[in-house]
């Protein structure tokens, strides 16, 4: 599931890096990006591009992260819906301070453009989640990039799993993380995971779920980016139902 290890995200598993909190940060977000990238066979350019990317979620990241003894961390890892992408995330406990998107640029709290990374990216957004590596809650900024036409086919196709190994394994994600999740199966074999603001279903082929009016099926391929939209989903709702 979670690793520091490149040939784990095409099987659906992430990758989770703690980054330095000073003034090597960026440095070292463009030095781990450009690693895992090149190991996953990513052509240059795109790796060009992910590293200047980075480099400005890491510089502004770095603002907040330089003043306490936690830092900032970077996630990477591929989702194949709505479209196959690799996702770069980078993640700081400060939810006092929140980039936004305004009239299709990605902003700082500042209000500084940070209008490279919509640029040179697929898609980019920000959401509360919670650490990977302990479970703190805070946010993450993020941006993706089309994956590689060499990526592996089995990631691209539908991918079929026990439903209980499936939810097994996203209850297991959520739980390291903060969240608490219970679950069970029915007789017809599908199972069904409640966090308290959502509930879960996963048959042989995906993930669904219910938020209001809309409904969301994500393939059991992408536990990752499952596990990170219910999180967020979680803290979403536990930060307005907070006394």
């Amino acid at each position: 599931m979670l690793t520091a290890n490149p040939a784990g995200i095409p099987t659906g598993g992430a990758c989770a890096f703690q980054l330095p909190g000073d003034l090597s940060t960026p440095s070292h977000a463009r030095f781990l990006v450009t690693t895992t990238m090149c190991q996953l066979g990513f052509a240059p350019h795109p790796v060009e591009d992910a590293k200047l990317a980075v480099s400005e979620l890491a510089t502004n990241a770095l603002t907040h992260a330089s003043s306490t003894t936690a830092r900032p961390e970077l996630w990477m890892w591929a989702r194949t819906h709505p479209s196959p992408e690799l996702v770069i995330s980078i993640f700081d406990i400060h939810r006092d301070a929140w980039p936004t998107i305004r009239n299709g640029d990605l902003l700082d709290e500042h209000g500084k453009g940070l209008s490279i990374v919509m640029a040179l990216s697929v898609s980019a957004g920000t959401h509360p989640t919670r650490s990977r590596l302990n479970a703190a809650p805070g946010k993450c900024v993020w941006f993706t990039l089309g994956l590689p036409s060499s990526w592996p086919e089995a990631f691209r196709g539908s991918v079929r799993s026990a439903p209980r190994t499936a939810a097994d394994r996203l209850h297991a994600a959520l739980n390291a993380r903060g969240v608490p999740t219970t679950r069970h199966s029915d007789d017809s074999g599908v199972s069904v995971l409640t966090t308290g603001t959502l509930n879960i279903w996963v048959d042989r082929k995906a993930f669904s779920w219910r938020d209001g009016q809309r409904y969301t099926r994500q393939p059991l391929i992408d536990l990752q980016e499952t596990a990170e939209r219910v999180i967020s989903h979680h803290e979403t709702h536990a930060s307005t139902t907070a006394p």
